[in-house]
């Protein structure tokens, strides 16, 4: 018999163990221990679930074709009585073709009787809460249709925000903590903000780059610099543009993410090859330095590096990826691939991408440094993968590299920055909606 959980013992141990977010899905019939637990039919659950590295794998309904990716979730089971048990098989399986995620072995090798007397089964009104941890582990509490917690997430279905098939109950878990927009507000109402940094470490530091101004926005937020999913407050991923009219803003090219390639001469010979094959002499005079830089669009060989940008495996017409192997190349005339990356590996970075984004503009003064945030900010939600290689596919999403030798002396050092950007006005492109935000409305 599956115990009864109120949900106010959930929300303690959820914020006990850490949690920063909380989702709930109402279970349907077939979410159970044969059919899994549907998580969408698109890639936006990647966004919201941490897990692990990506692998390919040969589905039963592929015939042996690999058409499937899985990877690893470090998922945890909350018991009534308020202990956890690991789930060690738990995984999420992606669909690419349908496409479509799952989350699947929930119930191997856990003993506990309470999980597998929820889920295993098609009983109506069952729910199924994820607390998301600041870790990256995953806490899991099955309900009943009639228990407590389960008739609490009914009562919230018709006021609460959603992504993609959950319930979205984080500001539940927050409590009186302020929101996003509380803090953007009053962030804003500060004026002009001296530029700093929030160490790893806690301390505020002084920051004079010139990129100081995400830094500087961080800080305030109370987000240090981490090599996990963050920047993040409460669910959101904070991004910084700089505008020249902080009442009607407007920006320029924004950096998405910046994935190291995993394939090609630059993965197979290294950086130090690549640039000697495909870079030029720095173009103001800097003895010794080559470059390696440019806009690179799908479709169009770039003039002065000669390589074209591709996607492999992207079904353009239908909008999905046909094949799991596949991912984006950068090719020369003569069919080398001088770089790769993997559909794998960019979900893996795209990951990082909250399902939720603020995109804050800001206002720069240079003696001494300091930055001004506005009130009018565009926010994102439902950010989904697939929506990437559609833009990357129209020419939006772009590949503009910032690769570089330096031969400074005897020692050869080598900069590394691949970014994919993409224009602001193209930003909407990418998100299932996106509205701006009057913070003093």
């Amino acid at each position: 018999m599956a115990a009864n959980m109120n949900p106010e013992i959930l929300l303690a141990l959820a914020k006990d163990h850490g949690c920063t977010r909380l989702l709930a899905k109402r279970m349907a019939p077939n979410d159970n221990s044969k059919n899994q637990i549907y998580l969408g039919g698109d890639f936006s659950a990647l966004n919201l679930i941490p897990f692990g590295p990506m692998t390919t794998d040969a589905s039963a309904r592929g015939g042996g074709r690999r058409d499937r990716m899985k990877a690893s979730v470090n998922l945890f089971w909350l018991l009534p009585n308020g202990a956890t048990e690991p789930a060690p098989a738990a995984n999420l399986i992606l669909y690419p073709k349908y496409p479509e995620v799952r989350l699947s072995g929930i119930l191997k090798g856990v003993k506990h009787p309470h999980p597998a007397a929820v889920v295993a089964n098609r009983d109506h009104g069952r729910w199924l809460f994820l607390a998301i941890s600041n870790t990256g582990a995953v806490y899991a509490h099955a309900a009943r249709g009639d228990s407590n917690a389960a008739l609490w997430a009914e009562r919230l279905a018709t006021q609460s925000p959603c992504s993609g098939v959950f319930m979205d109950l984080t500001d539940r878990l927050r409590g009186n903590e302020p929101d996003i927009r509380q803090r953007l507000r009053s962030i804003a109402a500060k004026g002009w903000i001296e530029s700093k940094r929030l160490a790893a470490d806690g301390t505020m530091r002084p920051c004079q780059a010139e990129n100081c101004g995400g830094y500087t926005l961080e800080a305030e937020l109370g987000i240090r610099p981490n090599g996990r999913s963050e920047p993040d407050f409460s669910g959101w991923e904070v991004k910084q543009f700089a505008v020249s009219n902080l009442a009607a803003p407007t920006g320029g090219p924004v950096t998405m993410f910046t994935p190291e390639p995993d394939g090609g001469l630059y993965r197979e010979r290294g950086v130090t090859e690549f640039l000697n094959t495909y870079g030029h002499p720095n173009t103001k005079g800097i003895a010794g330095r080559i470059d390696f830089g440019g806009i690179h669009r799908v479709g169009l060989v770039h003039p002065s590096t000669g390589l074209a940008l591709s996607l492999h495996g992207w079904d353009a017409a239908r909008g999905r990826i046909d094949d799991a192997d596949g991912g984006i190349h950068l090719t020369g005339a003569d069919g080398t691939i001088a770089a790769a990356w993997s559909f794998r590996s960019l979900m893996e970075h795209w990951k990082r991408k909250h399902a939720h984004a603020v995109y804050v503009p800001s206002l720069q003064r240079i003696e001494p440094r300091a930055y001004r945030y506005g009130s009018r900010v565009l926010a994102g939600t439902g950010a989904d993968f697939g929506r990437v290689l559609a833009a990357l596919c129209s020419g939006r999403v772009y590949y503009d590299p910032a690769v570089k030798l330096e031969q400074a002396g005897p020692n050869t050092r080598t900069k590394r920055r691949s970014q994919f950007r993409v224009h602001f006005r193209d930003i909407p492109m990418l998100y299932a909606m996106t509205e701006w935000w009057d913070l003093h409305a």
